[in-house]
């Protein structure tokens, strides 16, 4: 009896279990999300909780893909002001086994 009851309270709709999956990897994307939810809330009827879980959990998400954006800027400006530093090392490539003309050309001569 209690499961049906609770069943009763429910406000999902079964079209609105459907829904596509968003990425949401940007901040474009989130604000995307937040835009629908809004316009959804002002239509109506739409679950204002459900509505208020999606504005908290995109601000979460938005701290996180501005940190993330922090970071990259960080080193980028690292990177541009690392002065007199070898760019191989800044960029953390190895430098390649250098082979130069002049060594081929004295290794045919021996032969």
């Amino acid at each position: 009896m209690g499961r049906q009851g609770g069943q009763k309270n429910r406000h999902w709709k079964a079209d609105e279990l459907d829904l596509q999956q968003i990425p949401l990897k940007s901040i474009g994307n989130v604000s995307g999300l937040l835009e629908e939810t809004i316009n959804r809330v002002r239509r109506g009827p739409f679950d204002l909780r459900a509505a208020n879980a999606i504005g908290f959990l995109a601000g979460i998400l938005l701290k996180a893909l501005d940190q993330r954006l922090e970071q990259r800027v960080a080193h980028l400006e690292a990177v541009i002001s690392a002065k007199g530093e070898n760019e191989s090392e800044v960029f953390g490539f190895r430098p390649a086994k250098e082979s130069t003309h002049e060594e081929s050309s004295t290794a045919r001569q021996s032969n």
